[in-house]
């Protein structure tokens, strides 16, 4: 026999092997279908899991298999489920059911439709969570660094820490008073440091939590406990030394943040700030060949909830000597409270109702006089400040006596409730 024919032999016998085989699988279908094909209902399509708050929303379409009439849906190795009746429409229908009273955990979910025969489709798995006491133990709200509330134009700011990201966080949650006593909510995201708001009613708090979302799906929004603040009151701005200006020319500046009024813009203009000791001080300086100063007033205005207050301005001292402030009898300088949004004028100060408290800048007095305490009953907005009436040019010749010029320095003003 030769090598072809021993080649044709051996193909003759695998193929009948092969044949052999065929047949014997055809015959194993046919023994597992011989009660007729297996029918299978459209599965579950875009199958999602939402977390939520010991619950969960499981979202899925239906396609267009319209033999589907039920819906189950099991977790817990098959030990609970829930049965969800479908109709069918000739478009794509959606799945949108709550399972709630889950305990705190992650669970897997096999999803399967039937028909009204009990055909069932493949299943369909995904996983997803329930948060519940154990998330919300864990949650803080996110710390406050600062809380002002400015009595100018009545905004807060509040400057908050950083937080944590991966805890969920997304927000806080403020509730204020605003000045016609109504209450508003705001939301910060996480993503800003600071809120500002405006109108607020002074002598009020706030209240604020801190908003969390467990994951991206969550359709539960978590937080903590509400936190009451009563804000710091900012009562003056640009209060110290080195004085901050909006604008100035040499040694002379206008302050800013303050009101100035023209009379007190005696150098160049400009008046209310001084840098001839080196640090840009507060001071109305006339004379020395430098014009007088009628009227003069650099003020800020406020408002006030009721109660005493003290306004106060600290003067610079050199050797425990009195020669940084130079004003005298003759001449009309005041640390002033006012009512309403400007100071009284300088020659009815002592005797105006719009007066609420003064003291007089004399070169005599203790540095500790230098200050003005006063009461109000009701809400009120008020002007404080610094107003005078000094003489300028050559002083001494028309004043025998007295030095050649007027001034104050301040370093400082206070301004505070005192009950």
């Amino acid at each position: 026999m030769n090598s072809n024919t021993i080649k044709t032999v051996l193909y003759g016998i695998v193929l009948c092997l092969f044949t052999v085989l065929s047949c014997s699988e055809m015959d194993d279908y046919k023994e597992y279908t011989k009660e007729g094909e297996i029918s299978y209902t459209g599965k579950i399509d875009a199958l999602k899991i939402y977390s939520g708050r010991n619950r969960v929303l499981i979202e899925g379409l239906f396609r267009a298999d319209p033999k589907i009439t039920e819906c189950r849906i099991y977790w817990n190795d098959k030990r609970d489920s829930v049965v969800i009746p479908v109709t069918k429409t000739a478009s794509v229908d959606t799945l949108l059911t709550l399972i709630d009273d889950l305990d705190e955990n992650i669970y897997n979910f096999e999803v399967r439709t039937y028909d009204d025969l009990g055909n069932s489709s493949v299943p369909v798995y995904a996983t997803g969570a329930s948060y519940g006491q154990r998330y919300q133990a864990s949650l803080i709200n996110r710390p406050v660094n600062k809380s002002d509330l400015y009595a100018g134009d009545l905004t807060a700011t509040i400057e908050y820490a950083s937080m944590d990201l991966t805890s969920g966080v997304f927000a806080t949650e403020i509730i204020y008073t605003d000045g016609d006593d109504e209450e508003h909510t705001l939301r910060v995201p996480v993503d800003s440091s600071k809120a500002e708001i405006d109108s607020y009613k002074i002598g009020t708090d706030f209240r604020y939590r801190t908003l969390f979302l467990p994951d991206s799906t969550s359709i539960d929004t978590f937080s903590t406990d509400y936190i009451t603040i009563d804000p710091d009151i900012v009562y003056l701005k640009n209060y110290s030394a080195p004085f901050e200006v909006e604008s100035s020319s040499g040694r002379w500046g206008t302050l800013a943040d303050w009101i100035t009024n023209d009379a007190a813009k005696t150098h160049s203009d400009h008046g209310g700030t001084d840098t001839h000791t080196g640090t840009r001080l507060f001071n109305l300086e006339s004379g020395w060949g430098t014009p007088e100063i009628v009227n003069g007033k650099i003020y800020q205005t406020v408002t006030l909830s009721p109660g005493t207050y003290t306004f106060k301005a600290n003067l610079r001292q050199t050797n425990g000597e009195n020669d940084t402030w130079n004003v005298g009898q003759g001449d009309r300088a005041y640390l002033v409270v006012g009512e309403g949004n400007e100071l009284p004028d300088v020659d009815v100060i002592e005797t105006s109702s719009a007066t609420l408290g003064f003291v007089r800048v004399l070169r005599d007095n203790d540095p500790d006089d230098f200050k003005v305490e006063f009461t109000i009953t009701e809400e009120k907005q008020v002007s404080v400040g610094y107003a005078t009436t000094q003489p300028g040019g050559n002083v001494s010749e028309q004043y025998p006596g007295t030095a050649n010029g007027r001034h104050c320095n301040i370093l400082s003003f206070e301004f505070f409730k005192t009950d």
